[in-house]
């Protein structure tokens, strides 16, 4: 008889949070903690446990806990602690172990920093400029582009280029 599973799949893989901190003495305080979904980044990404909250356990729900930490995100440290609480239920979490801590530190120190270049405009889309054109209106407009602005965002916009809606321009598109 096979099997024939039904449901949303995931790809998130690992323990909880509670689940590695709950066993580790002093619940982990000074240990690094990285997410499995972080692995997709060349840059370094992790966190260390500066303290640990639990909260109380409601019926039927997942164990969260409440950790502050510093976090370090595609080689980037934040100033301020952060606190995991919502995403501390989600199996995707592991612990770096001791001998390998002094590598993820000199990792980080030497990693590039990040700088993307984005254009500031792009062409009208094709369909738009034959209406305009149709229309004898001016088909030579270029749309400028808004980058939006976030701590994890570091692209910036070069408003010297301008992006086409070329064969290369749906290529980029599809390996994003």
């Amino acid at each position: 008889m096979s099997v024939k599973l039904i449901g949303r799949t995931t790809n998130l893989y690992g323990k909880t949070l509670w689940e590695i901190l709950g066993n580790l003495r002093t619940t982990g305080v000074g240990r690094l903690v990285t997410r499995n979904s972080y692995d997709r980044y060349e840059e370094p990404s992790f966190f260390k446990v500066l303290s640990v909250e639990p909260t109380a356990q409601i019926e039927d729900k997942a164990r969260k806990i409440i950790v502050h930490a510093q976090k370090i995100f595609r080689g980037k440290h934040y100033k301020e602690p952060v606190e995991i609480y919502s995403v501390s239920y989600k199996p995707d979490y592991r612990l770096i172990p001791k001998d390998e801590e002094q590598l993820w530190w000199d990792r980080l120190a030497n990693c590039k920093p990040r700088e993307k270049f984005v254009p500031g405009s792009i062409e009208l889309p094709p369909l738009m400029r034959l209406v305009l054109e149709r229309d004898n209106k001016d088909s030579n407009i270029k749309l400028q582009l808004k980058i939006r602005g976030g701590r994890d965002n570091v692209a910036k916009s070069d408003i010297t280029k301008t992006a086409s809606y070329g064969p290369s321009f749906f290529k980029n598109q599809q390996s994003s």
